[in-house]
């Protein structure tokens, strides 16, 4: 892909190097808090800057649910796998009929289990245990019931 007749602001070359750190160190990709830290920009304009850095060519972005996943384009080489694979909901059509039930509904309709363990409860041990937040825990479970109930 060639570069795009881009300007970069003086922020974007930051970002760029925390960028090319992380995947010298073999890190997971800046997050926004990450890159307002280092270029000091809102968080509504690191994505920009993050969109900027892509038109002008200098990487390639893998965007998930809760991490993206960057690749440096002159080198080849990207930042760490990500943890959860849910695609980000912007890069996927979404079916009319898929439910979107919020974690606090769970806890208020939540089924009592043996020692008083709540639905809530029993997600965010699960959640715990494969290294996630509740919600990332949630998407992917979401997330492979709807492709099983696709390949049924």
């Amino acid at each position: 892909m060639g570069r795009a007749s881009v300007t970069l602001q003086p922020w974007d070359h930051s970002a760029m190097a925390l960028i090319e750190q992380r995947v010298a160190s073999n890190e997971r990709a800046p997050t926004a808090d990450d890159l307002y830290e280092v270029t000091g920009a809102a968080h509504a304009t690191t994505v920009n800057i993050i969109k900027r850095l892509e038109r002008a060519g200098l990487i390639q972005v893998e965007r998930y649910q809760r991490e993206r996943r960057i690749t440096v384009t002159a080198t080849g080489k990207s930042t760490a796998p990500v943890k959860t694979k849910a695609p980000h909901w912007r890069t996927r059509p979404r079916p009319a009929s898929m439910p979107s039930v919020s974690v606090s509904y769970v806890q208020q309709r939540a089924v009592r289990k043996r020692h008083e363990e709540t639905v809530g409860e029993m997600f965010a041990k699960a959640a715990r245990a494969e290294g996630l937040s509740v919600q990332d825990f949630i998407a992917e479970l979401v997330w492979a019931g709807w492709q099983a109930r696709g390949e049924a």
